[in-house]
């Protein structure tokens, strides 16, 4: 095991022995996540802006009038963790609760005219990082990984 003090150890530290760690896909998978999540706010240029409330932001774009718990559902959250992100667009003036036509009672969550052009807007930037986190890919490699990691998830989805 290295020896370095412990203000000097770096995340996934190259001079640390991971015994099978790095033989696993996902440790690879993780890694490459930590990667994402932790240069996504540098490239958006608002701290506050992460990849949740980025994704939150687009599925509502892509559907508007969704429910707050199908929106949950298709993004893997807990009800708090969406209500959370949906307040913090709110907030912004980017998304709206709107009550449903088919019922009153229910709240469809939509895109502001604010949050489109915020969303146009963070789709360019979006759109730049994901470059940059695979601009040592080429194209070509870039198109297997998305291909491999989607059979993964879908044999995930079968479970």
């Amino acid at each position: 095991m290295a020896t370095q003090s412990d203000a000097k150890i770096a995340l996934f530290d190259r001079t640390f022995d991971y015994g099978q760690l790095p033989s696993l896909i996902g440790f690879h998978l993780r890694r490459a996540s930590l990667l994402d999540f932790s240069t996504f706010p540098e490239e958006i240029g608002d701290r506050s802006i992460t990849p949740l409330r980025y994704s939150v932001l687009e599925v509502v774009g892509a559907n508007p009038g969704l429910r707050q718990m199908q929106l949950a559902a298709v993004l893997g959250l807990s009800k708090p963790a969406a209500t959370l992100a949906i307040d913090f667009w709110e907030a912004r003036n980017c998304l709206s609760r709107r009550r449903l036509p088919e019922d009153g009672r229910a709240r469809g969550v939509h895109l502001t005219e604010e949050g489109e052009g915020t969303l146009i807007e963070l789709r360019k930037q979006v759109a730049r990082h994901d470059r940059a986190l695979t601009a040592s890919l080429s194209d070509d490699e870039r198109r297997t990984l998305q291909i491999v990691l989607r059979k993964i998830i879908e044999g995930g989805d079968a479970n």
